[in-house]
């Protein structure tokens, strides 16, 4: 033993718990301030202010900078530069970039047959080589390039070597006007290689073949337009337009995924992306290959890694050759001057010199529903709801191919009513509001449903599903299509946003999913991205102001939906959220609908009691009991009101369940449930008026 070493046990304790608390001291001030080492890192960058700083980096391109502030680029003059060094934009932003020529640095490109071209470029940067950006946004940024030689254009880069780009994000618009045998552009990078990750880009893009006569490459994706990038956990969210007299490769995130030049070998990584969009785009040749997908448009090599990466996108290609397509802002707007509130036929003549289309009816700028304006000419009729004052109503156009153009627009009052049925996933409308819909509607009056999930806790591949068979049963009821709404929240996450503390807190559902979807391949979006143009992330926040900016457009004069005292959560905060923002509404505006509640989940399984049969091997048709009798609440069974429903109605409710079969047969994840289903088919239907 070493004596001349202090060997007290309380004095080592001692030192190991000095040690622990300047640990834990360390650990709290990196948890406070966020990553210490990487706040240490950018004190020794360069600081970029201005305009002016960030043009002094062409002076020694290899450097490392930071910004300190957020940088307005708004009437500056830009040369594109190459970059090799290191940018981090400390959660700053770069704004109001304007990008009009092409660098001076040249390199090769290539197309899917490794055949090389000298290409220009442009972006922020003509060329990022060996470089590093994150923490970046480029917002309102303008790329707008016309030239006759071989050029790739983006946001940040026209072309990228063996460079990452990381947590950034960029907004704006790329164009790109071009014709000499290889071009195209990118949201983010042109042309090249490298890493992208937690990368958003939401841009919308133009590419146009100047010149009919010659047959050339055309290249678009939403982050890269042709290469083999690895890209990890990005969002695209592109509106695309590519008109191409020879051969188009236009991909929702890569136009074309090939490796360059002949003989390279990479382990391409692509896992946890997510794109959003469409890509309009014609390709006139006599060979045509017209490439157009959602992820990749042409892939001529396999990954490595390839998982979890999903699409909601649409392309769309056009057969008229003869105008450049370009973004479709077409909108028509009509005011009217209301000496009183309330509800009002809305009639519209037309004429549609294109195909049939669909555009967007918002009232006083909320979206309320899609509208379809067929072939030819014609009227269509709107029951709105408007407010005293000066009403503005907008068709805005959707994507598709129609060319409409507005004769006369005009209001009248309306006595008719609206019903609103609010229901947490596919199927609650049927089970307990097919009656009360079918009745409804046989009054001359009209019926809107509202679906606040995709019913996608089994996974993603059920949300088409259950989206088609809520369109078909509700058909069978006589509701149409665009009188059904998906807010597109995941399924099982109402409790969650509608508790946190945190209204913007964002949440995962049990699908993977962390924003509002629904299934563009059969013409169907969430409430969300149809009022805004984008996605809604889940967090109660949005979910709120979603519902709020639907109810408001639609204005129902009574509201259905399940019970607050089910034990399913969704239905129980179904049933909150209703009555929470009816209450606030009513305060604010004055605005107080009737408030009804059904119940899908009593508080016993044997409830609804299951379908039974006569010696004739027929239906016996009962009556709904009590579905709460030994539990508490506030509603009283005696209280409740019924209506009962006509034979015809019945066997149209039966009908309707029928359309179901991902519920009634099962699936590989869970068992069906048509006895439960079909228990519904009873002889009334009920529900309790709530005061609020």
């Amino acid at each position: 033993m070493d004596k001349g070493r202090n060997s007290n046990p309380k004095t080592t304790i001692l030192l190991v718990g000095v040690v622990v608390c300047m640990l834990a001291l360390l650990a709290a001030v990196g948890f406070m301030y966020g990553d210490l080492g990487h706040k240490l890192e950018l004190m020794t960058y360069k600081k970029i202010r201005s305009a002016e700083d960030l043009k002094a980096i062409s002076q020694n391109p290899s450097g490392k900078y930071c910004l300190a502030s957020d940088v307005d680029m708004d009437g500056v003059e830009w040369e594109p530069f190459t970059f090799t060094g290191t940018l981090d934009g400390d959660g700053h932003e770069i704004k109001n970039l304007t990008v009009s020529e092409t660098g001076s640095a040249v390199r090769d490109t290539y197309d899917g047959n490794w055949k090389p071209y000298q290409t220009k470029f442009a972006g922020l940067f003509d060329v990022i080589e060996g470089a590093t950006v994150r923490n970046l946004t480029l917002s309102s940024v303008y790329v707008g390039i016309k030239t006759d030689e071989p050029c790739f254009v983006g946001s940040l880069a026209g072309y990228m070597s063996d460079s990452t780009i990381t947590d950034c994000k960029v907004t704006g618009d790329v164009y790109l006007r071009a014709h000499d045998r290889m071009f195209g552009a990118g949201g983010v990078v042109g042309f090249g290689k490298g890493l992208f990750e937690r990368v958003r880009s939401d841009v919308t893009m133009v590419v146009i073949d100047t010149d009919r006569t010659t047959k050339d490459e055309q290249f678009m994706g939403g982050l890269v337009g042709a290469g083999y990038p690895d890209v990890m956990n990005c969002t695209v969210n592109i509106d695309g337009y590519g008109s191409e007299h020879g051969y188009a490769h236009n991909g929702g995130m890569i136009g074309l995924y090939t490796f360059y030049p002949k003989g390279t070998k990479h382990p391409g990584k692509m896992a946890g992306n997510r794109i959003y969009g469409k890509i309009t785009f014609f390709e006139e040749n006599d060979d045509r290959r017209a490439y157009c997908k959602a992820l990749i448009g042409e892939l001529l090599e396999e990954f490595a890694l390839f998982e979890d990466n999903g699409a909601e996108f649409r392309a769309i290609e056009v057969f008229n050759y003869d105008a450049d397509l370009l973004p479709e802002e077409r909108s028509e707007v009509f005011e009217f001057d209301v000496a009183e509130k309330g509800r009002f036929e809305l009639a519209a003549d037309y004429k549609n010199e294109g195909a049939d289309c669909t555009y967007g009816l918002f009232i006083n700028d909320r979206f309320y529903k899609k509208v379809s304006f067929p072939k030819g000419e014609g009227q269509v009729k709107e029951t709105v709801y408007l407010d005293a004052g000066k009403a503005k109503i907008k068709f805005r156009f959707l994507p598709g191919d129609g060319n409409v153009s507005f004769k006369d627009v005009k209001i009248s009052k309306s006595s008719k009513k609206v019903t609103l049925i609010v229901a947490p996933h596919q199927d609650d409308e049927i089970l307990g509001f097919a009656g009360t819909i079918q009745k409804t509607l046989k009054e001359g009056n009209e019926v809107k449903v509202l679906f606040l999930t995709t019913g996608d806790y089994f996974g993603t591949d059920y949300t088409a599903i259950r989206l088609k068979e809520s369109v078909n049963a509700l058909k069978v009821l006589g509701v149409d299509k665009q009188d059904i709404t998906y807010l597109g929240y995941g399924d099982l996450t109402l409790k969650a946003l509608l508790t946190a503390e945190d209204p913007n807190q964002v949440f995962g559902a049990k699908s993977g999913k962390h924003g509002t979807y629904a299934d563009p391949s059969q013409n169907i979006f969430d409430y969300h991205s149809l009022n805004t143009g984008d996605q809604a992330q889940y967090c109660g926040g949005s979910l709120r102001e979603d519902f709020r900016n639907y109810v408001l457009a639609c204005r129902p004069d009574r509201v259905f939906t399940t019970s607050e005292f089910e034990w399913h959560t969704d239905h129980e905060y179904a049933f909150r959220l209703v009555k929470d923002t009816l209450t606030a509404l009513n305060k604010e505006i004055g605005y107080h609908p009737q408030l009804l509640e059904t119940v899908i989940h009593g508080e016993e399984k044997t409830w609804p009691e299951v379908l039974t049969y006569g010696p004739d091997n027929k239906v016996i048709i009962k009556e709904f009991t009590n579905p709460f009798p030994k539990q508490q609440t506030t509603l009283d069974w005696s209280k409740a009101i019924k209506i009962t429903l006509t034979d015809e109605e019945i066997d149209k409710k039966m009908k309707a369940i029928g359309e179901f079969p991902s519920q009634n047969d099962g699936g590989k994840d869970y068992p069906g449930t048509k006895d439960y289903t079909y228990a519904f088919c009873k002889r009334d239907e009920f529900w309790w008026e709530i005061d609020y």
